[in-house]
This record gives C-alpha cells, structure tokens and sequence, in this order.
C-alpha cells in the first residue's frame, strides 16, 4: 500500500516537473519577430541561400540555440537591422542544434556566433550578443549601409 502512494506521488512530481519545463521552454523560445530579409536555413540550403546568395548581397547568418540568453537578446536586434537596411543584407539563422554539421564546418564553439559572407566567403565574425553601434559598425565597414531614409527616422526619434 505504501509503495502504491509512493509511486504514484514521484509519477505526480515528474508529470508537474515536466508540464511545468515544457511550458516554460515556450515562454523562453526566440521571439519570432523576423524581418521579410530574414530566413532561417538548414544543411541542406545553406551552400545556395547564403553562399550563392552572397555573391549579390552580403549575407549575415546568425548561428544560435534555443537555449541560448544572448541568442534571444540578438535575435530582435538583427531582426531590426535586416529591417532597416530594407534588403542591403540578408539574414539567414541557422539552429545550431539542428544544424551540427554547420556548426563543425565553420568552427561554431558558443551562441551566438554571427558571421558576414560576401562573394561566397565568411569576411567577418563576431561571438556574443552585441551593443547597436558596434552591428552598425561592422556592417559598414564592409560596404553595406542602411537607406537614408531609415536612419533619418532614427535620427528624428532620439531627437
């Protein structure tokens, strides 16, 4: 009889462990909050969607995990970026856990990694969750620069 409650006391801790991790697995997942020059991209894509593309546009992929805090402070901020520069880049997210061979092939060791390709080849790379003006900065040193319009608009909100 004691045996029986027991059991049946641990199974209820565990079924409330587990609802309880689930729900808050939801409540922490990376906002989706992409921008329509955004695509997340596999394995299987990543040599003509980021690649090939690059030889047009640049191409800044963000290598991150569910998992990963400065992954979910990151991601809005790129997403903002890739929509204020209206299509000078591309932003292409690769999930790492998903992804493992692309994380091998490019030396991917802590989330998030962000690297900048142009004409096939990875010209920049930075690791952490970075401020505003240093994404900026890299963007611009390598050519790319966002429409005047937009940063007139920035320009009149901080005013």
């Amino acid at each position: 009889m004691h045996l029986a409650i027991l059991t049946a006391i641990v199974v209820g801790v565990f079924t409330f462990l587990i609802v309880r991790s689930l729900r808050n697995a939801k409540q922490t997942a990376l906002p989706d909050n992409r921008s329509k020059h955004e695509a997340f991209v596999n394995a299987d894509e990543f040599d003509e969607m980021v690649l090939e593309t690059s030889h047009k546009t640049p191409v800044m992929v963000d290598f991150y995990a569910e998992w990963c805090g400065p992954c979910r402070n990151l991601t809005p901020l790129l997403a903002k970026f890739a929509d204020d520069y209206q299509g000078a880049f591309l932003l292409a997210k690769v999930d790492v856990d998903k992804n493992e061979q692309l994380s091998q092939r490019f030396g991917i060791r802590a989330m998030p990694t962000v690297l900048l390709f142009r004409d096939g080849k990875s010209v920049e790379r930075f690791t952490g969750a970075k401020l505003p003006h240093s994404i900026q900065y890299i963007l611009t040193k390598h050519g790319i620069h966002e429409p005047k319009a937009a940063a007139s608009n920035r320009e009149d909100l901080q005013e």
